[in-house]
């Protein structure tokens, strides 16, 4: 195959950039960073990188792309994950003691989605949450580095959690309206998003979470109760994608004005 031609390995999915980036810079930017929460994040986002040339190299991308470009997803993927574990590991060593135990938490979450991908589950409604909830969780530990208190960290990730849950759905949506158009799961979707609207809502009540929660959510839900109520073609996924992106700006404006 021509060098001009070589498969891209960079991760396909434009979505899942946003739920990484976005509470990476929300963690950022809730404190005062120094080396450490800027190692912690360059170190997650390195291991982000990994995922697609580890999905070449396993053959999850199918037996074509594995023979044509596995050799070269290995080397690229080897590379990716070492340069995650010492950016991350220096980042640890400069962390204090709480933001070391909360960098525990995406490891962990990291490990359920490999089990979810190895079932070939990743691409079921709830997988595509699971690796939100995974993403998303990244900028927890980067928060507590940055100097944050763990409440507002745990605040901004409960936002983001129940945020990307409803665009999620909505992006589902699209594509279930493309594949069966007999069958519209527009209705239990939009009761979906409301019930996560309301959840952010109830936390916030029972003074289990800030205000700013459900009004950071609030954009977010609002961008996806808009896609399935408007019917958005799947032909105009990017537009979702770019609604998705604004919610998620809107959204990171309300924490940081709530939380810092």
């Amino acid at each position: 195959m021509p060098a001009t031609a070589r498969r891209n390995l960079l991760p396909h999915e434009h979505g899942a950039y946003g739920q990484i980036a976005m509470p990476l810079a929300c963690g950022l930017a809730l404190g005062r960073p120094g080396p450490a929460a800027f190692l912690l994040a360059a170190g997650a986002f390195a291991g982000f990188l990994a995922y697609e040339p580890l999905l070449v190299a396993t053959g999850r991308r199918g037996r074509r792309a594995r023979d044509e470009d596995g050799a070269r997803a290995v080397r690229l993927a080897f590379r990716l994950a070492a340069a995650a574990t010492l950016l991350a590991g220096a980042g640890l060593f400069l962390s204090p003691p709480a933001a070391r135990l909360a960098a525990g938490v995406p490891p962990l979450l990291a490990a359920v989605v490999a089990l979810l991908v190895r079932l070939e589950l990743e691409r079921t409604v709830a997988g595509e949450v699971a690796v939100a909830v995974a993403l998303s969780s990244a900028g927890f530990p980067v928060a507590v580095a940055a100097g944050a208190t763990v409440a507002a960290a745990a605040a901004a990730w409960v936002a983001w959690i129940l945020g990307f849950a409803a665009t999620t759905l909505a992006v589902e949506v699209v594509l279930a309206r493309a594949r069966a158009p007999a069958r519209d799961p527009g209705l239990p979707a939009m009761g979906a998003v409301l019930l996560l609207q309301g959840i952010a809502v109830a936390l916030s009540a029972l003074r289990i979470a800030p205000w700013t929660v459900p009004a950071a959510v609030a954009p977010l839900a609002l961008s996806s109760l808009t896609v399935i109520g408007l019917r958005v073609p799947a032909s105009r996924l990017r537009r979702v994608g770019w609604g998705a992106l604004t919610g998620s700006v809107v959204a990171l404006v309300v924490l940081l004005a709530g939380l810092r």
